[in-house]
């Protein structure tokens, strides 16, 4: 990480990661439900504060992983089950404190800063799980591209904030590269993980992650709780993703 000042950093992550529509119309990010989800309604908010709630089923919601466990009668259904559940685990603990600190945040509450910082080790926990696989670099290097994404996120802030409309352009592209970059490590690192695929399951993410901040923080409560619930489906399956890639690349440890 930089030497920037982490606690200006810090108390903006969810909600910078998270952007208000509104507070920068320009930045677009195109969800990726019309490929990986079914979605009930599009995210569409407007400059009148009109918008509708994506309601998403992930395309294969632990589906693949019962395929690739009924497959082979020499896998460890116990090791693999283990790897599911702690992939699991460090995502909905993701979604979960980025819920937690955007509540604590929306209503300006003392513990918004320790949801943060617990936040960020979610980051690193995310990155120290891919290393018995991958190794301590590919580990490192995952945890730094996701908090340096967290980091253009808050300049996409206060660039937003500014009204300063070539550097939010500059940082938004900066951004994109940042999740092509993240997409790339993964997909280089596992066959079974296309760059496709992971740029659109990352899209997915964030977009309704997007449109849970933005509910909250409008305090339209209803689409906040309705996009948690499709945001956690959606988290459950990107575990299942994480979990059937593993596996297949390294079957003789699940043996």
């Amino acid at each position: 990480m930089n030497k920037r000042n982490n606690s200006m950093h810090i108390l903006v992550i969810a909600i910078s990661a998270a952007m208000l529509s509104a507070a920068f119309v320009s930045l677009s990010i195109v969800p990726s439900a019309a490929q990986q989800v079914k979605a009930a309604d599009e995210v569409n908010k407007n400059m009148n504060g009109q918008y509708h709630v994506i309601s998403a089923e992930h395309h294969n919601p632990g589906s693949n992983v019962t395929s690739i466990t009924a497959s082979s009668d020499n896998l460890n259904q116990t090791k693999i089950t283990e790897l599911r559940i702690s992939l699991h685990n460090l995502w909905v603990e993701h979604i979960v404190w980025t819920r937690q600190y955007v509540v604590a945040a929306a209503a300006d509450q003392p513990d918004a800063s320790f949801a943060a910082e617990r936040l960020l080790k979610n980051q690193e926990d995310i990155g120290n799980a891919i290393k018995p696989y991958y190794g301590d670099q590919a580990g490192n290097q995952l945890t730094s591209q996701l908090k340096d994404h967290i980091l253009i996120a808050v300049d996409l802030l206060e660039a937003a904030k500014s009204g300063n409309s070539t550097a939010l352009e500059e940082i938004e592209d900066k951004w994109y590269a940042n999740a092509d970059e993240i997409a790339t490590l993964l997909s280089a690192a596992n066959p079974n993980w296309t760059k496709e695929d992971m740029l659109n399951m990352l899209n997915e993410h964030l977009s309704l992650t997007k449109t849970e901040a933005v509910a909250r923080l409008t305090g339209d409560y209803a689409t906040d709780v309705t996009t948690f619930d499709a945001l956690y489906k959606h988290t459950i399956s990107m575990g299942d993703e994480f979990t059937v890639g593993i596996v297949k690349q390294f079957q003789e440890q699940f043996v």
